[in-house]
This record gives structure tokens, C-alpha cells and sequence, in this order.
């Protein structure tokens, strides 16, 4: 029974065969698990700007639909980025040497262009319209390509050894949108790799499960400015048409984008609310999860703000979450009554911002908050060390020479402090204020702890970027763990218990020519010389220069009798490397007529 299933999973991918990938590599590299791809937004080729729409939610759904394990997607927000850097505007549409500038500039390996044309409702005259008397529907014609960028050129295959490139074209309604985004990031997938371990309708379930008048409504919103009303309309009628779907489930992409639409306004309240619908697994959930510990701390709730920032440290170690998180905490220590909780929180806050300060030497937001919150803990000549780089940087902080001046009292500088103290009555407008209560209690109430307002996006997507690479090399690490053991037991001839580590081989990728070629040569040591042909085509299909696999494959052949086959696969051999012995000697078998 397990020969027989297994003898299955190599034979399918083998029937597929007839078609060719464009620069398939050498052996020992796992491509499926090195390429990032880029969507960009289609071109509207017809003369209809209320269309436009569409072109950018093909780079938001396709992108979404094409983040798969073994691919790395190129996030909205760093295709934003690489515009940026370009000094692009958002809107344009690139040609095809600057589309691969912005792939190189996003590390991408592919890129997905593509046009549409709209024919409205008045001009399709569908036959639904004319049957029924409803209202006809807008018709879409879209084709997409994928370019590989290191080769410049389109993917394709060859025909008839020339260069046929490969694109995708699809039309249908513009309600089924979301069906053609479905159908085209399946092709991009099965054409990258023909051993997809789902279908189209899988896929196309997916990206339809968005409804389609909230996904309209959403890509609509996006695509006006952010300060402009109607965004914030758009995105409310958004979450109200998913939220009437989905039994009042929130759209998260829609809640993270009002959210922000309310913080650029200074409406924290507003913003708060629409920024904790988020949940860890969505979409901009790091963000979101920032952005209400920041509107959190400006409506004073301190406790929330630390619910939000303190989880979100441990899985996004960047200096802005910590500096939050460690600001709010030492904040809250302040406003704390029971000494115990007031030492833990000041020790939290501490202890968060030590990690950002060693993080970012420079960053004197930083090393503020951390020379603060060492000043409350009595450490006084800690303090000055981290507060003289801000006084550098900024000779105005009037804050920073009053904790800095004081720090240099408590430790016996007079002479420093005093000059220090100079300063702070220089430029701290409300000097006489602080030193009243210094003098009184010795407390410094006044100063403010400072908060990052924005999470840098690069910093964002760089993270994610790092732990999208981490999770492939985890899952190639795996891989050659595995195909070490496999190698063991073939040697070892224990072949029963080969076979299954094999098969865990390509369940984590597809793609890995030396699994389909040890099954080969398992099912040819066992007889099965159907079995063995199937992966050993598979094998040479995902890695044509796997001279071992021609080369059995012209013996089993030969052994078959079927001389025609066998000299193809001797000559391939050749072809790869005429001075192994093993090709030459099969070569002469089949040149000589022997067995």
C-alpha cells in the first residue's frame, strides 16, 4: 500500500512534463523558496478614469492571493516604498525598464504587470440585460505577465526553440473581479511551480471571500487622499457590506485604513477604536497595534496602551514599539500609588528602553527616555552619560540640561551642574515652575516622557522581509535535514523507510529534484520500473543538468528495450558532460547495440 501511494506522488507532477520553465536551476538550489515577486497595479487602457480602481486592487488582491510558503510577496506598503525611493509618483504607471528598477529597488526576482479595459454597461449590453430587463454590467478584459527580473525578459517557454512568451488573459464581469484575480494568481503559482498542492477553485474561494461590494468600496476609498472625506465614507460602507456578509465580522484592511484616516485628523478616540478590531493573524496588525498604544497613551489610558505595546515588543523587536512601550510603562510608574507596582513598572519601562538605547546609540528620542527613567531610579550617573549625546545633538533641550544639571548635583559636580543649570534656565521656558518643585520634594513631575508618533514603514517591512527569508530557510534547512536521513536509509537499504522521509521532502517543496530522483532510484532497486521513470522524469524536469537521472533513465530504457528512448537520454547525458564515465559508457550500450 505504500509503495502504491507513493508511486502516485511522483507520477503526477511527471505528466505535466511537456511544458518547459524558463531558467530552471542548476541542482542543489531551491528557487521555489528564493523568489520574491512584486505585483504592480494594472494599467486602465481604456479611456475611462472612474476605472482606475481596478488597476490598483489587482496589486492589493493578487499580491495577497500570491503570498504562499516557498514565495516571498513584496508588501503594498514596500511597493509604496520603492516608489518613494524613485521619487515615482503612486499613480504612475511604470514602463518596463522602470518596473524592473522598482523590483531591484524591492528585491524582487519577479514582477506582475498588467493592462484591463472596461467596456461600461451601456456598451456591453449583456444578454442578461436584454433577457431580463435588469441593469447590463460593466465587462473587464485583463492580461497579466510575469517578468523575471535578473533575466529581463517575460516568462515564457520555448516552442519550436524559440522564445514564446507567456501571458494570462482573462475577462468576465467586473462583479467577478475578484474570480479573474483568483484565476490569474493560480497561473502565475501553477507556472512557477506545476506541483501546487492546491486548485484553482481553492484559490479563487480565496479571493472571493472578501464580498464583492466591500472590496470595491474599500479599493475606492484607498485610492483617495487621506485627508479626504469621502475616503473615510468609502471605508465605513466598506466594513458595513463585509460586516452584513460575515455575520458582523470586521474587514480588517478597511478598519486599519479608517483608523488611520481618524489619527491624521487628531481624532485618537476614533482612531483607537478602529485600530483594536486588528487581530494578530491580519494584515497590518503591527501597525495597528503601535498606533492605539500611541492613541492609548494620549487619552491617558496607560493600562491599554501597555496591553498593546508590551505583546507587540516580544514579536516586533523595533526601537520605536520599544521606546513606546517603555516610555507608557515608566509614565504609568509615575502615576502608580502602591510602591511595589510603581518599582515593577519603572523596571519594565527601564528595562525596554535599555534595549532600545543599545539598539540606537544615535536615536536620542532614545537615550531621553532612558536617562529618565535611570534618574528615577536614582542611577545619577548613568543619566548624565546618556544625556550628554542629546544635549549635543540638541543645544536648545532645555529638559535635558534641567534632569542633566541635576543628575551632576546628586553625584557631587557642582561646578558642571551649575553651568549645566544655566543652560536649562536658557531654554526652559518654564524653569521656575520645575525648580520650585525640585526644591520642595525633589520630583520632577513636569518632564515628558517623548513618544515615536510613526513606526517607520522600512523598518516594518524590512522585519517581515527578514522573517519571511527566516521561515524559507527553516522549512531548506528541514528539507536537507530530512534528505540527509533519506540518503542513510538508501544506502542502508532500508527502503520502507526512505520512501516516507522523501515524500515529507516534497510536501515542503515541490521543486526538490534529488528527492524525485532517490524515489527513482528506490523504484528501480524494488522493480518498478513505472514508478522509477516518473520521478526521474520529475527530477530532470525541475533540474535538466541532474546528469545521474539521464543516465539511469537510458539504462531502464535500454533495460526495456526501448532503444530510441534510451540513446535520447545517453545523448542528453553527453550533452551535460562528455567526459563522465557513466554517461560514456551508456553511450557506448546504445551506440554498440549491447544490453
Amino acid at each position: 500500500m505504500r509503495t502504491t501511494s507513493f508511486r502516485n506522488l511522483f507520477l503526477a507532477p511527471a505528466l505535466a512534463l511537456f511544458v518547459t520553465l524558463s531558467a530552471l536551476p542548476a541542482f542543489g538550489q531551491t528557487p521555489a523558496s528564493a523568489d520574491v515577486v512584486m505585483v504592480l497595479s494594472f494599467e486602465n487602457t481604456s479611456t475611462r478614469p472612474e476605472y482606475n480602481w481596478v488597476g490598483e486592487s489587482f496589486a492589493n488582491s493578487v499580491a495577497e492571493l500570491l503570498n504562499k510558503p516557498g514565495l516571498i510577496v513584496v508588501s503594498n506598503d514596500e511597493r509604496e516604498l520603492a516608489y518613494q525611493r524613485l521619487r515615482l509618483p503612486p499613480t504612475v504607471i511604470p514602463s518596463r525598464a522602470t518596473a524592473i528598477k522598482l523590483a531591484r529597488e524591492a528585491k524582487a526576482t519577479m514582477i506582475v504587470i498588467g493592462t484591463y479595459s472596461v467596456t461600461p454597461a451601456h456598451e456591453a449590453g449583456n444578454a442578461k440585460a436584454e433577457n431580463d430587463k435588469s441593469p447590463a454590467e460593466a465587462y473587464v478584459q485583463v492580461t497579466a505577465r510575469v517578468i523575471k527580473v535578473n533575466e529581463g525578459r517575460t516568462l515564457g517557454e520555448v516552442l519550436d526553440g524559440a522564445w514564446a512568451t507567456r501571458q494570462f488573459d482573462f475577462g468576465g464581469l467586473l462583479t467577478t473581479l475578484q474570480n479573474i484575480q483568483g484565476r490569474i494568481a493560480y497561473q502565475i503559482l501553477y507556472h512557477r511551480d506545476k506541483a501546487l498542492p492546491f486548485s484553482q477553485n481553492q484559490l479563487v474561494q480565496e479571493a472571493t471571500k472578501i464580498p464583492q461590494r466591500a472590496f470595491e468600496a474599500y479599493v475606492k476609498g484607498v485610492q483617495l487622499s487621506e485627508r479626504d472625506p469621502k475616503r473615510a465614507n468609502y471605508l465605513k460602507n466598506a466594513l458595513r457590506f463585509y460586516a452584513d456578509a460575515n455575520g458582523g465580522a470586521v474587514y480588517p484592511q478597511a478598519a486599519f485604513e479608517l483608523g488611520r484616516f481618524y489619527m491624521i485628523e487628531g481624532k485618537w478616540k476614533e482612531a483607537t477604536e478602529y485600530f483594536t478590531k486588528l487581530q494578530k493573524k491580519d494584515p497590518h496588525y503591527t501597525e495597528a497595534a503601535f498606533y492605539a498604544g500611541l492613541g492609548y497613551a494620549k487619552l491617558g489610558e496607560l493600562g491599554h496602551a501597555l496591553a498593546s505595546l508590551v505583546p507587540l515588543s516580544a514579536d516586533m523587536p523595533l526601537i520605536g514599539i520599544y521606546n513606546n512601550a517603555g516610555a507608557v510603562a515608566v509614565q504609568a510608574s509615575r502615576e502608580e500609588k502602591k510602591e511595589a507596582e510603581r518599582a515593577r513598572l519603572l523596571e519594565q519601562g527601564t528595562s525596554f528602553l535599555a534595549r532600545a538605547a543599545e539598539s540606537a546609540p544615535d536615536d536620542q528620542m532614545v537615550h531621553f527616555n532612558y536617562a529618565y527613567s535611570l534618574f528615577l531610579a536614582g542611577k545619577y550617573a548613568e543619566v548624565a552619560e546618556h544625556l550628554r549625546p542629546v544635549i549635543t545633538a540638541n543645544p536648545r533641550d532645555g529638559q535635558a540640561y534641567f534632569l542633566f544639571a541635576k543628575a551632576l548635583e546628586k553625584i557631587g559636580k557642582t561646578e558642571a551642574s551649575s553651568a549645566a543649570d544655566d543652560q536649562a534656565k536658557r531654554y526652559l521656558q518654564t524653569y521656575a515652575k520645575w525648580q520650585t518643585e525640585w526644591q520642595k520634594s525633589q520630583t520632577t513631575s513636569n518632564v515628558s516622557l517623548r513618544m515615536r508618533d510613526v513606526l517607520s514603514r522600512d523598518d516594518v517591512s524590512d522585519l517581515m522581509r527578514k522573517k519571511a527569508v527566516a521561515t524559507n530557510l527553516d522549512a531548506g534547512s528541514a528539507t536537507q535535514d530530512l534528505l540527509v536521513k533519506a540518503r542513510d536509509l538508501y544506502q542502508a537499504g532500508r527502503d520502507d523507510e526512505a520512501l516516507p522521509e522523501l515524500h515529507r521532502v516534497v510536501m515542503i517543496e515541490p521543486t526538490n529534484a534529488e528527492a524525485y530522483f532517490l524515489s527513482g532510484r528506490i523504484n528501480q532497486r524494488r522493480g518498478d520500473q513505472e514508478a522509477a521513470i516518473a520521478a526521474l522524469k520529475t527530477a530532470i524536469f525541475w533540474d535538466p543538468k541532474l546528469i545521474d537521472a539521464h543516465i539511469l533513465l537510458g539504462r531502464i530504457f535500454l533495460e526495456r528495450g526501448d532503444r530510441g528512448e534510451a540513446t535520447k537520454y545517453a545523448s542528453s547525458a553527453m550533452t551535460i558532460d562528455a567526459n563522465n564515465q557513466e554517461a560514456i559508457a551508456l553511450q557506448r550500450q546504445v551506440t554498440m547495440g549491447k544490453n
